[in-house]
């Protein structure tokens, strides 16, 4: 474990010289939490007359009031940006420090050093989550702070800021983005354009649109039961992604192929 550190303190030292990618990449989850508490405080001072005549509502926003209700949909809508964040930053990262390494031939010497793969993957993996899910969730954190501070009652702060989201932001997501950096880890070995990975691994972000529709029209309701029960099966999928990488990371397919 100790070279895995290695390499996740020589990962962080290169990041900061790509100052470009850093600061547009963890910029992202800073402009998104200022849009969306910009948003749900306007929403709460001049939606008075919010019209849902005609649309069906979920069973906990039934009952609000017209400016309960836009505030509460506001809310929700960019609750889920915060569940794509953990999964979008670091798959950016982890495609960069991966095939962009290769690009500016830096990986060679890398994999011809006496490291265990598995630790070269490891510290690669913390080098993207790491900085990622701590700039994430601190956005989060401000999201929350906004939402409690600024709702126009204590039912909109309470369908908004549910446990059932709490728990995913904290566990699904990160779970999710860990999955994401082992897809790009096998993406490694056959694509050599850090772009063409992040397309490829932009799978991962179906489930949660599924969630986010299903939510909207109150099929799916994100309590803490189904949050910690998709938290549970996306651990299994990740330490098998993370198998899977270790065992597809051919070091000597990729300093041949990749010519």
């Amino acid at each position: 474990m100790r070279k895995a550190l290695i390499v996740l303190e020589k990962e962080w030292l290169e990041l900061r010289l790509q100052r470009a990618l850093l600061l547009a990449t963890l910029f992202l989850p800073d402009l998104i939490t200022a849009l969306a508490v910009t948003v749900f405080f306007v929403a709460g001072r001049f939606s008075g007359n919010f019209n849902t005549a005609g649309v069906p509502l979920p069973p906990e926003l039934a009952s609000l009031s017209p400016l309960e209700l836009a505030q509460a949909i506001v809310g929700r809508q960019f609750s889920v940006l915060f569940l794509l964040l953990p999964i979008f930053v670091p798959t950016v990262l982890a495609s960069y420090a991966i095939v962009g390494e290769k690009r500016e031939r830096t990986l060679e010497p890398v994999l011809a050093t006496p490291i265990r793969t598995w630790e070269l993957l490891v510290g690669k993996a913390l080098a993207a989550l790491i900085p990622a899910l701590a700039v994430t969730i601190a956005a989060a954190a401000v999201f929350v702070a906004g939402i409690l501070a600024f709702a126009v009652s204590d039912r909109v702060r309470e369908v908004v800021v549910t446990a059932g989201w709490v728990i995913a932001v904290l566990v699904d997501t990160p779970l999710l983005a860990l999955i994401g950096v082992a897809l790009i880890v096998v993406l490694s070995s056959r694509v050599n354009d850090p772009r063409t990975a992040q397309q490829i691994s932009a799978v991962l972000i179906v489930p949660v649109l599924l969630l986010l529709f299903g939510q909207l029209a109150g099929v799916i309701v994100l309590g803490p039961a189904l949050a910690l029960g998709i938290g549970l099966i996306l651990a299994l999928i990740a330490a098998f992604a993370l198998w899977i990488a270790t065992q597809l990371f051919q070091r000597e397919a990729i300093l041949t192929r990749w010519r």
